[in-house]
């Protein structure tokens, strides 16, 4: 079950990466390209994404982090699996409201789901 952690901890830090480089290359199952900064609308933009990306790195090192000191993951995982639910719903509402890119809510959305519920997993088996 440990593995999670590795599994929780890889997802963040490839999806932080997957976010910083599609800011510069069109990757697929990623983020859109940003555009110019003087077209960015809103302009305020790249202050979320950025801030996203560095969320991303922040919970992959956590969870690395718990992965070798387990136990003092099961108040971080709640936390962790909360973030994870919120995520995917974020995700639907932005699908289903605003029209994102499906292979974003496909990669970001469902990613996040599976992990949420990996976590579940993690924390009922302790």
């Amino acid at each position: 079950m440990d593995i999670i952690l590795l599994i929780g901890a890889g997802f963040n830090i490839a999806g932080g990466i997957g976010i910083f480089v599609s800011q510069f290359v069109e990757l697929p199952y990623s983020f859109p390209r940003v555009t110019a900064p003087d077209r960015a609308d809103p302009p305020d933009y790249m202050v979320y994404r950025l801030f996203t990306v560095g969320t991303a790195f922040s919970f992959g090192a956590l969870y690395l982090y718990l992965f070798f000191h387990r136990e003092n993951a099961y108040p971080f995982l709640i936390f962790g699996m909360a973030l994870k639910y919120w995520a995917f719903l974020t995700s639907l509402i932005a699908y289903r409201r605003y029209r994102i890119p499906a292979a974003v809510f496909f990669n970001f959305g469902l990613g996040n789901l599976a992990v949420g519920i990996l976590f579940s997993a993690y924390l009922l088996m302790r």
